[in-house]
């Protein structure tokens, strides 16, 4: 079958596999940081990012957040979503995402933990808004923010 025959699906295909060949060098590194021998004692690490775009839409105002879960430095979960929350702030929309991946990591902490590896602890959550940071740690003063201290005490 000549490439003019080739339904439209299996073009596309073919042009996909071909762009990755062609940029080895772009995307992520699914390569962890560390490997396990098979000893016991190894404990897996687990760390979250997370961030937030707030409002940025003019017309719908939504905001997207995103979330990358690593175990032992290679990102196992990554998403992006529109908030079906509503929130007021920055740092309130910073706490879904960040509440969110903290699920992420229990989630997987759980897993590992089911079959019987061991996990690091602290598990790291990586922020970049400071008052969302200072609200997880309860440094935050202020009435403004009590809709949303079910997120807060899941932290």
């Amino acid at each position: 079958m000549s490439s003019g025959t080739l339904p439209a699906h299996i073009k596309a295909m073919k042009q996909v596999m071909e762009y990755c060949l062609s940029t080895k060098e772009r995307g992520l590194v699914l390569e962890p940081e560390h490997s396990w021998d098979g000893d016991p004692e190894f404990e897996m690490q687990i760390l979250g990012r997370s961030d937030s775009d707030y409002a940025k839409d003019p017309e719908t105002r939504q905001r997207v957040s995103g979330t990358s879960t690593f175990l032992c430095g290679a990102p196992i979960i990554q998403w992006s979503t529109i908030q079906k929350i509503v929130t007021l702030s920055v740092k309130e929309a910073e706490l879904i995402a960040a509440t969110s991946n903290a699920q992420d990591m229990m989630y997987v902490k759980r897993l590992l933990e089911s079959v019987g590896l061991k996990v690091a602890l602290p598990m790291v959550l990586e922020l970049d808004n400071q008052g969302t940071v200072d609200l997880v740690n309860n440094y935050s003063v202020g009435g403004h923010t009590r809709h949303m201290e079910t997120r807060q005490y899941y932290l």
